[in-house]
This record gives C-alpha cells, structure tokens and sequence, in this order.
C-alpha cells in the first residue's frame, strides 16, 4: 500500500492511496450472496460490467493481527479525535457513478478525510468522520464516495440473545418490494467477501456479552447491496448514476426485510441525463425504517 497524508489537529486532511485488481472471485462470490448468477466472465472475455458497489468487496484492510482492537477494527490512533470512543458504525454513504469497473482493471482508491467532528450526543460522546473515496480503473475515474462514519462510546450492557423479532407485514405505498432474511450465512459470507473483521456481524457471544447486541447485527454496507440489488432486480437494464443511503436503525440475523422503491422528486438526486430517481428503504420489524435511500438512473 503506498500512503500519503497531510494536515494536523482536528481539522485533519488525511490522504491514503491503495491499488487493488478487479479480481473475477469476488464478483462471482457476490453473485451468489445475493443468490443469482453474476459472472463476468474471465478477462479478456467480452466485457460485463461489475455490479456498481462491487467496490466494497476491493482494498481489503491489510491491518496485522497485531494492531486489532478487541472488536475486530483496527485501532485508530491517528483520529485524535474518535480516541476513547471504540464503537464504530457505517452510518451512510453517497456515490456517484462516472464510468463501469471491468474484470482485470487495475483499481486505485484515493481516500481524504474531509471532516471530524465530535458531537454530544443522548447517549454520550459521538464522532462523525467524513471521508472521500475516489476510486479509478485503469487510470479513469470510476465512482467517488462520500463515507460517513460515526463513532461513539462503549456500553457495558451484557445481555443474551434472543430470536429474531416478530415480521411485519410488506408497507403500503410503494411501487416494488422484495424480501429478504439475511442469516448467519449471509453475514459470514459477507464478511468474508470484504474481509471485515467486526465481530459483532459472527461472534454471538461478543455481539450480546460485550456490545449488548441482542444477536448478530447486519452490515449495513450489506443492506445497502441488498438494496441496489432489489432495485436492479425491479429495473433491469438500468445504469445507476448516484445512489446513496443512510442507516437509521440496526437490524439483525434472520429478521424479515422489505426493500421497496417508488418514483422520487427528480430533483433528489438526478442529474447527467437521469431517466428517473427513486425513493429506496429498508423496512424492518415492526415496520421500522431501517435504511433510507436514493438512487439516480439512466434506462439502457
């Protein structure tokens, strides 16, 4: 991995570059995550493109065994201020898309931490990291990424698991929905797939005797997927052009999902000769919003 960085304090502007491969085997592992064929093929076949968020599954962290914290994440001394507040949560993302990533590209991700700002929040100290992730295949810009991270602190709650929450039924309103129940398999796969070591989406015991969880919570990079996935299922043919979401509520192993989608206002996120936007969600149990979302898009 080849790293810059720059910038001081609180107002820290860090850079780090990491180049990857659009490898073939991560493509085909997700395809059959989300449990329908999604080969490319082998490079120098005819090109297919890679599903727009297969970027998630590249620039696997590199972090020694060594330099983990107690939850699986590395330790993150260099955001002085995040230190003391170990819980982690991918709370949202917003990407644009500029061009298609193919099998065999050679993959560079430019990353800037564009803000830190802690927060006092209900439930104690928070901080929100905004990073920018520009990624590039074969030297073009492909995507560029807005990550929101929060931070907060450690709740010593114990508790035991308990079984998945009663399903609700499919919400009204919206134009297509599609279910999904993510299972202990779905999250190590997951996990596997991005080489994410958050133990809090495989070991039960952690999840509920440490962070207080009451089972293994779903990745929210994961419902996300699930969630582009179902609206390409409802539009095929259809080329994303932004796509953003923002998790509001965890969810957890073997809970029933509504992904739904209906038209928005074009002005939500359209742009570049979009075809059309739609409203995305994660509806949960007791049919709690669990993600919201958008996506911007142009026909085939």
């Amino acid at each position: 991995m080849d790293e810059q960085r720059s910038g001081d304090a609180e107002g820290t502007s860090r850079i780090e570059t990491v180049v990857d491969v659009a490898t073939r085997s991560a493509a085909v592992g997700l395809g059959a995550l989300l449990d329908r064929p999604m080969d490319p093929g082998p490079e120098g076949a005819p090109a297919t493109p890679l599903f727009p968020l297969d970027h998630w599954l590249r620039f696997a962290p590199s972090t020694p065994m060594s330099e983990l914290g107690a939850d699986g994440h590395p330790r993150r001394e260099g955001l002085r201020a995040a230190s003391g507040l170990p819980r982690r949560m991918w709370a949202g993302s917003s990407i644009e898309f500029h061009r298609p990533v193919f099998v065999g590209q050679a993959l560079t991700r430019v990353t800037t931490t564009e803000s830190i700002v802690p927060k006092q929040g209900s439930t104690g100290r928070l901080c929100f990291v905004t990073l920018r992730h520009e990624v590039s295949a074969d030297g073009g810009l492909a995507l560029v990424e807005r990550q929101t991270l929060v931070y907060r602190e450690a709740e010593e709650k114990a508790t035991t698991a308990s079984g998945p929450r009663p399903d609700a039924p499919p919400p009204e309103g919206w134009e297509w929905s599609r279910q999904v129940r993510p299972g202990e398999v779905a999250l190590f796969r997951y996990s596997a797939l991005t080489f994410n070591a958050h133990r809090i989406h495989y070991d039960l015991a952690y999840a509920t005797g440490v962070e207080g969880y009451p089972g293994l919570v779903v990745h929210g990079p994961l419902m996300a997927t699930l969630l582009l996935d179902a609206f390409l299922r409802a539009h095929p043919g259809a080329a994303p052009l932004s796509f953003s979401f923002t998790a509001r509520s965890p969810v957890f192993a073997n809970e029933l999902l509504h992904l739904c989608g209906r038209p928005a206002a074009r002005g939500k996120t359209a742009g570049r000769e979009a075809s059309g936007v739609q409203e995305l969600a994660v509806v949960g149990p007791g049919g709690r919003t669990i993600v919201t979302g958008h996506v911007a898009y142009r026909d085939a």
